[in-house]
C-alpha cells in the first residue's frame, strides 16, 4: 500500500481498523468548529474512531456521568458534565452528590459570587431531569459539588487516587520496565500509578436529549504550560469547550482519576486526590483551605536531564523526591532556607516521592511547622529544615483558569430544557462564560 507524505497521525488514521464510512482525506483531529455547545464525539475524528476497549469503558462509566445546565432566571449560564460520586438512601429517596466544574456557577471570570436566582438542571443517563442544589464550591480549583435527589437508585463512580511517583534510579532499570504496563498497579491497589503515555479517557454527556455519552481517548503527558494552577495534569484527549468540562477522566479500569477542563490542544485535569481533599476539609471544617509555602515544584523524574545528572552524582542512593524550581522571595519556603534546585525527600517524618504526596502531607499541616529533609546538589549537603505551612486566603484565586467566550461563537441546535435556540442566543456570553485553560503537572504553593 502506498502512503503519501502527510502528517504521521493522518497516515496512521487511514489504516485504523475502527474507521468506517468517512473520507480517508480527513485527519484524526479535524474539528468542524469550536462552538459553545459543540459535541466532542462527532466533530473530532479521533473520538469517532473508538475501538472496542474505549467503548466498553464508556459503557461502564455511563451510569454515573451526568449533564448539567445552569440558568439564571430563564437564561442559560453554562452547560457541562459531572460525576455522581456519592449516593445515600433516606426513606426510599436517593440523594446523590455530583462533582463538576465551578464554571457552572460563575457569571464572569472576575466574580466570586453565585447568582441569587441560579438554577441547576441535571440530566441522568436515562434522560431523567433532576433539580440540583449547590452543596459546595472552590473557586481556586474551579470545582463544585451539586446535590440531587431521585426516586430511583443512583449509580456512583469508583474514585481512584493517583500515585504519580516514578523512580529515577538507573541501577534498578530492567528490560521489562520498557513495557507499557511495567509501572501499573493492579486494579485492587489503593492508588493508581499514572505514568507518561498511559491511556486515559475524557468522558462527558451532552446537555440536550437524548443526552448521549461522549468519550475522548488520549494519553497522559508530563507536558506543562506556564499557567496559574500548577496542580493540573494533562492528557492529550480532545474535548469540546462545554460538554466535556467538569466530566470525569477515567483510567483503563474505568475508575475516575480526575476532573476535566478545557484547552484547545489538550485536556487539563485536576487529580481526584485534590478534589477529594478539598471536600474532606470542607466536611471537616466547613470551609476550604490550602497550604501556602511559596515555592514551585515538580516531580523529580520530570526535571531536566542536566538536573538529574547533578543530583545523581551527589546523591546516588536517592531516586525519589520533589524538585524545587522556584522559591518566592519573602515566603515561608525562603524563611526555612529552601533554595531553587533543592530536592525535598522527607516532610513531617514521611518520605516524599511526588508532588501529590507532598501536597497531601502539607495540606493536613496548615498552620503548623514541619521538619523537611532537603538535598542540595550544588553543595552535596543533606539538610534538616523547619518549614512553616501557611494557609492561603480566600482571595488567592486562579484567575487565569478562565477565558470569556464571545457570543459570536455560540451555536445551539434545538431546545435546551424546553427553550428554543433563538431564546438561548439572546443570552449575552461576553461577560459570563468562563472556560478553564490551565495545563501542567507541577505543584505551586504560593
Amino acid at each position: 500500500m502506498e502512503l503519501d507524505c502527510r502528517d504521521p497521525e493522518q497516515r496512521m488514521a487511514r489504516l485504523s481498523p475502527w474507521k468506517r464510512g468517512r473520507s480517508e482525506s480527513w485527519g484524526p483531529y479535524r474539528t468542524s468548529r469550536y462552538s459553545f455547545a459543540e459535541k466532542f464525539d462527532t466533530n473530532t475524528d479521533s473520538n469517532i474512531d473508538l475501538d472496542l476497549d474505549i467503548k466498553k469503558l464508556s459503557l461502564k462509566v455511563s451510569p454515573f456521568v451526568v449533564s448539567l445546565v445552569s440558568l439564571t432566571g430563564e437564561k442559560p449560564l453554562f452547560m457541562g458534565s459531572g460525576t455522581i460520586t456519592e449516593s445515600e438512601e433516606v426513606n426510599g429517596t436517593y440523594f446523590g452528590t455530583i462533582l463538576t466544574s465551578a464554571s457552572l456557577l460563575r457569571t464572569s471570570a472576575e466574580s466570586d459570587a453565585i447568582p441569587d436566582d441560579i438554577k441547576v438542571n441535571v440530566h441522568l443517563r436515562d434522560g431523567t431531569l433532576c433539580e440540583g442544589q449547590v452543596l459546595a464550591y472552590d473557586w481556586h480549583y474551579n470545582i463544585a459539588w451539586i446535590k440531587i435527589k431521585s426516586d430511583a437508585p443512583l449509580a456512583t463512580a469508583s474514585l481512584r487516587l493517583l500515585d504519580d511517583t516514578m523512580c529515577v534510579d538507573p541501577s534498578g532499570m530492567q528490560d521489562k520496565e520498557l513495557g507499557s504496563n511495567s509501572f501499573q498497579l493492579h486494579p485492587h491497589s489503593d492508588f493508581f500509578k499514572l505514568c507518561p503515555g498511559d491511556m486515559v479517557v475524557a468522558v462527558g454527556r451532552y446537555f440536550q436529549p437524548p443526552n448521549e455519552i461522549m468519550a475522548a481517548p488520549g494519553r497522559f503527558s508530563i507536558d506543562c504550560c506556564d499557567f496559574d494552577c500548577k496542580e493540573l495534569f494533562r492528557g492529550n484527549c480532545k474535548i469540546s469547550k462545554v460538554c466535556g468540562i467538569g466530566g470525569p477522566l477515567i483510567n483503563r479500569h474505568g475508575e475516575v482519576i480526575g476532573v476535566n477542563f478545557y484547552d484547545k490542544l489538550c485536556t487539563p485535569f485536576l487529580p481526584i486526590n485534590i478534589a477529594s481533599k478539598c471536600l474532606e476539609h470542607f466536611n471537616k471544617y466547613g470551609r476550604f483551605s490550602r497550604p501556602l509555602l511559596g515555592m514551585e515544584m515538580t516531580n523529580l523524574y520530570a526535571t531536566s536531564l542536566r538536573n538529574l545528572d547533578r543530583i545523581n552524582l551527589k546523591f546516588p542512593n536517592d531516586s525519589n523526591g520533589v524538585f524545587v524550581e522556584k522559591v518566592i522571595e519573602g515566603s515561608h519556603a525562603e524563611c526555612a532556607g529552601i533554595l531553587s534546585g533543592d530536592v525535598i525527600v522527607q516532610c513531617a517524618g514521611n518520605f516524599v516521592r511526588s508532588v501529590l504526596e507532598f501536597y497531601g502531607i502539607s495540606w493536613d499541616k496548615c498552620g503548623e511547622s514541619v521538619e523537611v529533609v532537603v538535598l542540595r546538589s550544588r553543595t552535596g549537603d543533606r539538610l534538616n529544615l523547619t518549614l512553616k505551612v501557611g494557609e492561603t486566603s480566600s482571595d488567592k484565586i486562579n484567575r487565569r483558569m478562565f477565558q470569556s467566550q464571545s457570543r459570536n461563537n455560540v451555536h445551539f441546535a434545538g431546545n435546551v430544557d424546553g427553550m428554543p435556540a433563538d431564546a438561548l442566543l439572546s443570552r449575552s456570553f461576553d461577560s459570563g462564560t468562563c472556560f478553564p485553560i490551565m495545563v501542567g503537572c507541577q505543584g505551586i504553593f504560593a
